[in-house]
């Protein structure tokens, strides 16, 4: 399947603005937005995924799972079980396939992530940011949509076939990141939800943390979560941290400062299920330490973390450590970096998602902030990260100079937080057509300089 899509994708050019198809925010009807986001690969992929699905399970299984599914999501989310059902029927799959399909695929988003308390942060609310790597799916979306109405509009980073989230944050400003964990308990529970599913649903559902935090607990406590999953939720004003297995799940508030997880249970009692190696556990926790160095450096130099500082923690990496074989921040096969950044104020339309798709090095943090009205195709159907796979693969970096990304994020956050406070001025005068505008204008052109600004890094290595 990687292949196919590589092979796919190096015939083709992003298409600049103005040529591209913009996907709209809000949906039409059920599961609009994951059909829209598929359309480009699924001539190349959905015959590997139906391939895989026999492999994996015989038909009769995968029906009797499915219904187990549908069981769970008939007795606590109707609409999501109208909106997979949307989906198959569209899809052409047999009954129950996507369902098992989109909870089976789809298990570990992994890898690192940090919260970054109001004290601590240069803009006064929490900021979530997670690093993706490589897990078996490197096809990456970014997606902005509202599933339906009565439901919060969320922005999503996830694997291109999945329905579900590996980072997400809604219109209220709740963020939600999730790392992988081991434990011995890790599959327990045959049929479950997979934890890209709660993510998305939580989001969705639950306007702040104590809201999405009684849900989680709930999901984990009613038998139905997918186990070995860390949990980072965050508001505008505080974070949490929980840990949880099939079962036994802890949880621990972050009210000051800032918090780093990568794999490994720290929580109290948490230990007792994991199964990691001294050497992995230590291994694990390396990068974890880096990063934290990393902010209480840059807390104790500037006073404030600004996003500015976490675009370069999110392309940590120490070359010396990486030759004995120790797991950086930033690695070679890290995919996607995500940072949430909601607004106090009107965190429907002025917070933002910095969104980097594909091997982080190779890629641009793009600003993309909650209230345009549509995504260009090409952050949501995977070739954007296909792109920045096809650069790192010509594009050797020194690990620590990065001039021409840093100049056009640079100028990115400039134009974003003066515009940001433009078009908050236009919704404290209710105008807010207007500022949608400015927001949408100013989206648009950056994400033009960030494709022009590849594309030529790519045509110089076509020539080298």
């Amino acid at each position: 399947m990687k292949k196919e899509f590589l092979l796919m994708f190096s015939a083709l050019f992003l298409p600049l603005y103005g040529a591209e198809k913009f996907i709209p925010v809000e949906s039409v009807s059920p599961g609009d937005w994951f059909l829209q986001s598929i359309a480009f690969s699924r001539p190349q992929m959905e015959k590997t995924y139906l391939q895989k699905l026999d492999k994996l399970d015989p038909y009769a299984e995968r029906a009797r799972c499915a219904e187990l599914y549908h069981r769970t999501l008939e007795e606590r989310f109707v609409a999501n079980r109208i909106e997979d059902a949307a989906i198959e029927k569209a899809l052409n799959w047999k009954k129950g396939d996507f369902t098992w399909h989109n909870n089976k695929y789809y298990a570990k988003p992994g890898c690192t992530s940090w919260i970054i308390a109001p004290d601590a942060s240069s803009t006064g609310t929490c900021i979530v940011q997670k690093n993706r790597d490589y897990t078996g799916q490197n096809f990456l979306t970014f997606r902005l949509f509202r599933a339906a109405p009565g439901r919060f509009k969320v922005a999503v980073v996830g694997d291109l076939w999945s329905s579900g989230a590996g980072a997400v944050m809604n219109e209220k400003g709740l963020m939600i990141v999730q790392n992988d964990g081991t434990s011995r308990w890790g599959h327990a529970r045959k049929v479950n939800v997979g934890c890209t599913f709660i993510l998305r649903h939580i989001a969705e559902h639950c306007a702040n943390l104590e809201e999405a935090a009684a849900m989680l607990e709930k999901f984990h406590t009613s038998g139905i979560a997918r186990s070995a999953s860390i949990y980072l939720l965050a508001d505008l004003n505080s974070g949490m941290i929980f840990e949880g297995t099939a079962s036994h799940h802890a949880a621990a508030c972050v009210n000051f400062a800032f918090e780093v997880r990568a794999n490994n249970y720290l929580l109290p009692g948490m230990r007792l299920v994991s199964t990691r190696s001294r050497k992995s556990f230590l291994n694990g926790s390396q990068r974890r330490f880096a990063a934290s160095e990393f902010l209480r450096s840059t807390l104790l130099d500037k006073g404030k973390i600004s996003p500015a500082d976490l675009t370069k923690l999110a392309r940590l990496r120490d070359p010396a450590m990486e030759k004995e074989g120790n797991r950086q921040v930033c690695m070679k096969y890290t995919l996607a970096s995500t940072m949430f950044v909601p607004d106090r104020m009107f965190p429907e339309y002025l917070s933002v998602t910095f969104v980097a798709l594909g091997p982080t090095r190779h890629t641009v943090f793009l600003p993309v902030p909650m209230g345009v009205s549509a995504v260009p195709e090409s952050l949501s159907n995977g070739l954007w990260g296909q792109k920045a796979l096809a650069l790192a693969k010509n594009l050797p970096l020194d690990h620590n100079k990065l001039p021409g990304y840093e100049k056009l994020e640079n100028k990115f956050r400039t134009e974003f937080f003066a515009v940001r406070e433009e078009a908050r001025k236009l919704l404290l005068a209710r105008k807010r057509k207007e500022a949608v505008k400015l927001l949408d204008d100013l989206f648009r052109k950056q994400y033009q300089e960030a494709n022009i600004f590849l594309e030529k890094l790519q045509k110089e290595c076509a020539k080298k």
